[in-house]
């Protein structure tokens, strides 16, 4: 039975495709010069590709308002090789203007040595009306004015997330975002706010268009009151805003006032699912309806570049902490071994050789030496294994993780409700759960004044979920040395993650997730 040939195209299929489909179809390179201009380009825009070839976009086809965006969009196609669809104008001959949706690819060069194009293919959005045609129906200036805006937006937003992807510090992040806010949204003032514990707000980042001093100034710290927008946003985790602080009390409402603010809209950023801070805007005049969701873009580009940098920080000094950690625990070792089984065993041999002497003289008195010889090695023994288990217990191996941890739950002066699952694990996930259940253990019976403590632990797909709970006191600090940010750097290590939840007063929670990988 014969079979149909497979079709392959070649590049006479591409010249037929390219000039026969309706989407238009424009090649450029570089430096923005016209390579290809497609029988669709042409009826669109009224230009001939004689007209147009081998000239740069920007001379006919780019409006001069767009010139700025269609560069940089040029520079971020080439700098990262990625796609950058985008929406914009393009000039017809007789000088109108047409409103098309593009998506673009690099082309590498067929010639080895030669230059990657840009394959460009659009819609003519202006060919169908749409909502937004409808708004703006005989009024094309407007469309016009509502279009470079968009384009202004969007290039400050590139132009910050540039910094993000360039793990920029969030101090530049911070100052860039305040500015960008501020020229974009067209209000007097811009600032990012970090929430701190005790429901105040500090500065780390603004820009003002005022000149000479203003009365926000970096670094300064705020109250988050209910009377602020940057207060309602750490209340309610939602945007806020304020049409009027002339009668409002507060020292929030008197700096504005002092600077001449009239109203603010304020917008969260959450970090990891946490409230980290928030992006204010004031403004002398009423701000527009749409300002909470314009703000909101940069809100998220800021969250990016704290959680980026905090990842980086956190990397950083969990590989400090587990140099460090490691490093005490060889000293430790070192020590047990010297005043413990070492000196067991060094007593153990001057015992031996006085037995030996005495054999000659005294068979009597070398047997008790020989004896006392004796129960200096069964300690040193048992010194030995004690160290052994430290390292690595030999129920966890022998018996498994919850025979192991049920070991460590008798040993406590707390009651310990505990269920792990029956089956083996790989031994380094046995090995990191036991360690981090055993010292989560552990910090509770010693500083939690706790009366119980629960252990639960499930198997979840290819995870191991534990969760240690208390009824202590709680209000566990990571930052205070408590131990909790050992147990995080033994999940991280296997690639999982930790968390704790410590209110005062109510107990602790920790909640932790391991791979459960072949490795």
């Amino acid at each position: 039975m014969s079979q149909t040939p497979e079709f392959i195209p070649g590049d006479e299929f591409a010249k037929v495709l390219t000039e026969t489909t309706m989407s238009l179809v424009c090649v450029l390179d570089r430096d923005g010069r016209i390579r290809l201009f497609n029988d669709a380009c042409e009826r669109v825009t009224g230009f001939t590709r004689d007209e147009v070839m081998g000239s740069d976009a920007r001379d006919f086809v780019i409006p001069p308002e767009e010139a700025e965006a269609f560069s940089e969009v040029l520079g971020y196609v080439w700098s990262t090789g990625l796609s950058s669809p985008q929406v914009g104008h393009w000039l017809t001959k007789d000088g109108q203007r047409k409103l098309i949706a593009w998506s673009n690819r690099l082309m590498p060069s067929e010639d080895e040595g030669g230059s990657a194009l840009l394959v460009t293919t659009g819609i003519d959005l202006s060919a169908s009306p749409t909502a937004d045609d409808d708004a703006f129906e005989g009024d094309p200036e407007a469309k016009l004015a509502e279009v470079s805006r968009l384009a202004q937006e969007q290039r400050a937003l590139r132009r910050v997330a540039t910094l993000v992807a360039s793990e920029a510090r969030p101090e530049r992040v911070f100052a860039a975002v305040s500015e960008e806010c501020a020229r974009v949204l067209e209000v007097d003032a811009s600032a990012v706010f970090r929430f701190e514990g005790d429901d105040t707000a500090t500065i780390v980042g603004r820009h003002s268009r005022a000149e000479g001093a203003d009365a926000f100034n970096l670094g300064m710290r705020l109250p988050a009151s209910e009377d602020s927008g940057i207060g309602q946003v750490l209340r309610t985790g939602a945007p806020a805003r304020i049409h009027d602080y002339t009668e409002r009390p507060g020292v929030v409402a008197d700096n504005m006032r002092q600077m001449s603010y009239r109203s603010s809209v304020s917008a969260p950023i959450v970090v990891a699912g946490i409230m980290w801070g928030a992006v204010g805007i004031a403004s002398a005049e009423p701000l527009p309806a749409d300002t909470e969701a314009r703000l909101g873009a940069f809100c998220e580009l800021v969250s990016l570049a704290v959680a980026s940098a905090q990842a980086r920080e956190d990397l950083s000094a969990s590989r400090a902490r587990l140099v460090k950690a490691g490093d005490e625990q060889r000293r430790k070792l070192e020590r047990n071994l010297h005043d413990g089984a070492q000196q067991r065993l060094v007593s153990l041999a001057l015992t031996i050789r006085l037995a030996r002497r005495q054999l000659e003289s005294n068979a009597e008195t070398a047997a008790a030496s020989l004896e006392r010889a004796a129960g200096e090695l069964d300690l040193a023994l048992e010194e030995l294994r004690e160290l052994a288990r430290g390292l690595h217990p030999a129920a966890l191996t022998e018996q498994g993780l919850g025979p192991a941890l049920a070991g460590v739950a008798k040993r406590l002066a707390i009651d310990v409700e505990l269920s792990a699952p029956e089956d083996r694990l790989p031994e380094n996930i046995e090995a990191t759960a036991y360690y981090i259940v055993s010292e989560a253990l552990t910090n509770v019976a010693k500083h939690a004044e706790a009366t119980k403590a629960k252990v639960e632990m499930t198997v979840a797909g290819k995870a191991l979920k534990f969760e240690v709970t208390d009824d202590g006191r709680g209000g566990a600090d990571p930052s205070a040395g408590s131990g909790i940010l050992g147990l995080r750097d033994r999940a991280e290590a296997v690639g999982g993650t930790l968390f704790v939840i410590s209110p005062p007063g109510k107990g602790t929670i920790v909640t932790a997730q391991l791979p459960l990988n072949d490795a």
